[in-house]
């Protein structure tokens, strides 16, 4: 008996979180102006804080589940992003190196993140503050992007190193030709 109320509260309780993440994503698309592509893939949502009318995303693109995206100092997503589950973004940061007070204090540094067309991000990516990402550019799972990356470029790790480029002449064919989904 015990298992069977188990089963039936575990199923209605799914249902109730799977209406919130619903809920929230027309929240964003009617606060942000835009159409935002959701994949569920495991559990938890999506979730955009602060500032969120400071977020843009292309059509073209999506989110996945466990993703998290502090906005107020701006984030714009291009044409075919893809990734992977528990992307994190911020595009704030306290000032620790000038700090009044430890470890940190209230001033807080605003620094847009921009990502640009046909990237592809791996599961548990984060993107710091001021990050800019190149066209076509693969990030690795668990990576932690600190600094910009180049066009092509493939990067992984804590923090994110490049490891090798992609073939710039093959991109711009399959650009060209419109092969990109």
């Amino acid at each position: 008996m015990k298992n069977i109320m188990y089963k039936i509260l575990f199923k209605f309780f799914n249902k109730i979180n799977k209406f919130k993440i619903i809920v929230s994503i027309k929240y964003y698309e009617l606060e942000t102006n835009q159409k935002i592509n959701y994949v569920t893939q495991g559990e938890g949502g999506l979730v955009l804080s602060g500032d969120i009318t400071k977020f843009r995303i292309a059509e073209t693109s999506h989110l996945k589940s466990g993703s998290y995206i502090e906005c107020s100092g701006g984030v714009l997503i291009g044409e075919y992003f893809h990734t992977g589950r528990g992307l994190m973004i911020f595009s704030v940061a306290h000032d620790y190196l000038k700090a009044e007070a430890l470890p940190y204090d209230e001033k807080v540094l605003f620094s847009p993140v921009i990502i640009g067309d046909f990237v592809w991000c791996g599961a548990n990516v984060s993107i710091l503050p001021g990050v800019i990402i190149g066209q076509g550019a693969i990030i690795g799972m668990n990576s932690v992007v600190t600094k910009d990356v180049p066009e092509n470029a493939i990067v992984v790790g804590n923090p994110a190193q490049v490891i090798k480029y992609r073939d710039k002449e093959k991109v711009e064919s399959l650009i060209k030709d419109k092969k990109f989904n």
